[in-house]
C-alpha cells in the first residue's frame, strides 16, 4: 500500500515523520523560544559566546543547554546562525534499548556564514537550513554583534527579492516583508518598475508566502514622486500560489504613464 498512518499500533514514527508533523502544526514557521537567554551573544575577541535557549527549526527542537563558543572569521560581516544539516551523520554507541545506548548529534551546530544563509526546505527534500540568530562585523583582531530577533512565529523583517528590473530610485527604496502569528505583512517605498516585465512587476515572494486559494488578492497601493511629495493611487494584486509569482501594479494611465514609486504596506494571511 501507498498510503500509512505514522501515528498508528506498531508503526514507527521516524524523525523526519515527526519534524513535517510539527512544522506543519506551526504553519511552517522557525524562530527561537523564550527558553534560557534566547541565544544571547557575547564577544571577546574574535570568539562569539552563544547563551542558552531552545529554537524551532523547520519542526525540529533545537536547545543550547550550555554556553557554546564560536569563532568569527576577521575582517569579515556576516550572521551567527544555527545550522541544521541532514547531510550530517550522527554518531552512536551502545545498543539500542538499553542504558548505554547514546546517540553524539552532528546534524546541528552553530556556522558563521559570510554570504547567503542557505534554508532550504527540509521537509520536501532540503539538506540544509541556517537560522540567524545575530549579525556580525569584524576586524583582524575584534568583532561586534547584533541579535537578530527570530522569536517563533515571527520572522523578523526579511529584504524581499524586487521583481526583475525593478530597482530603487537613487537607492531611497526598500521592500520588505515579515511573517508575524500567520500573517504576513509586506512594506515597499519608492520602487522604480518602469524596466521590469510589462513596467508593472514590483517584488516577488517565496512560495510558502503567497496567498492560498485560486483567487489572486488585491490592496490599495500609491506611486509616489519622493522629490515632490506626489503620489497617485494605484492596486497591487498578490498573485496566488496556483496563479503565479509576482507582485504587480495596476493604475490609470490617465494619471501616471509609469509605475516609478511604488509604494504601499500590505497586510494578509498566509493559511
Amino acid at each position: 500500500m501507498s498510503i500509512t498512518m505514522y501515528q498508528s499500533d506498531r508503526n514507527t514514527v521516524s524523525p523526519a515523520n515527526d519534524a513535517s508533523l510539527y512544522s506543519g502544526l506551526v504553519n511552517d514557521s522557525n524562530g527561537t523560544l523564550n527558553r534560557g537567554t534566547q541565544f544571547a551573544v557575547t564577544v571577546n575577541g574574535l570568539v562569539a559566546t552563544i547563551g542558552t535557549g531552545q529554537a524551532v527549526v523547520q519542526g525540529r527542537l533545537v536547545e543550547i543547554t550550555a554556553s557554546e563558543t564560536l569563532t568569527l572569521p576577521a575582517n569579515s560581516s556576516g550572521t551567527i546562525a544555527i545550522a541544521v544539516d541532514l547531510t550530517k551523520n550522527n554518531d552512536v554507541s551502545g545498543t539500542a534499548g538499553t542504558p548505554t545506548y547514546q546517540v553524539g548529534v552532528n546534524q546541528v551546530y552553530l556556522v558563521a556564514v559570510t554570504g547567503t544563509l542557505t534554508q532550504d526546505d527540509l521537509n520536501n527534500g532540503g539538506f540544509l537550513y541556517e537560522l540567524p540568530i545575530a549579525s556580525f562585523t569584524s576586524t583582524t583582531t575584534s568583532a561586534t554583534t547584533t541579535v537578530i530577533k527570530s522569536v517563533f512565529n515571527d520572522t523578523g523583517w526579511i529584504t524581499a527579492t524586487l521583481a526583475t528590473g525593478t530597482t530603487t530610485n537613487g537607492g531611497t527604496g526598500f521592500a520588505q516583508y515579515r511573517v508575524k502569528n500567520g500573517m504576513l505583512i509586506l512594506n515597499f517605498y519608492n520602487l522604480n518598475c518602469k524596466a521590469s516585465t510589462n513596467g508593472n512587476q514590483i517584488v516577488t515572494l517565496p512560495f510558502a508566502y503567497r496567498p492560498t486559494g485560486t483567487h489572486s488578492q488585491f490592496f490599495p497601493m500609491n506611486n509616489i514622486n519622493a522629490n515632490t511629495n506626489v503620489s497617485y493611487p494605484a492596486m497591487a494584486t498578490i498573485q496566488s500560489q496556483t496563479v503565479g509569482s509576482v507582485i504587480y501594479g495596476t493604475w490609470n494611465t490617465g494619471d501616471f504613464a509609469s509605475l516609478t514609486g511604488a509604494t504601499g504596506t500590505i497586510i494578509y494571511p498566509i493559511n
